[in-house]
């Protein structure tokens, strides 16, 4: 016995839902790395250039710390692009994709995200009967 295939998009939508997550990754990691660099300022030495070496090391910190934040970006707005795809181009029509859409979406509205958050709920809620949100008949009942 095989398995059923998946739906076309099934996987596109599956791992770009999946990918959003890094957003979330990069921002925390990007927080801590902030957080981290600030706490180990120090007082302003007598000498500049100790202070200097400081104010460097401080500033390469947070670059770094704003490096994750930026590669979470990318990788969100690449599974974004997946997303996209999925819903569009392949039709893919699941009951989770369906709530993905509208809550992800009702998120984004929120953020810098906007244009991407208004796309994935009005694409949603245009096309809602064509999503399979009914659930099925229990087994052993009659359906008419």
């Amino acid at each position: 016995m095989t398995p059923s295939p998946q739906p076309p998009g099934a996987l596109l939508a599956k791992i770009g839902a999946f990918m959003q997550t890094a957003q979330v990754i990069g921002f925390m990691l990007s927080w801590f790395g902030m957080r981290e660099a600030m706490s180990q300022g120090r007082p302003v030495s007598a000498t500049p250039d100790a202070s200097l070496q400081d104010v460097s090391a401080m500033t390469a910190a947070m670059g770094e710390a704003f490096d994750f934040f930026l590669v979470g970006i990318g990788i969100a707005v690449l599974g974004l692009i997946l997303v996209i795809i999925a819903a569009t181009r392949y039709r893919y029509r699941a009951n989770w994709f369906f709530w993905f859409l509208c809550i992800y979406g009702a998120a984004m509205i929120m953020t810098y995200m906007f244009p991407f958050g208004l796309f994935f709920v009005i694409y949603a809620v245009m096309k809602k009967n064509e999503f399979d949100l009914e659930p099925p008949p229990e087994p052993g009942t009659m359906v008419r």
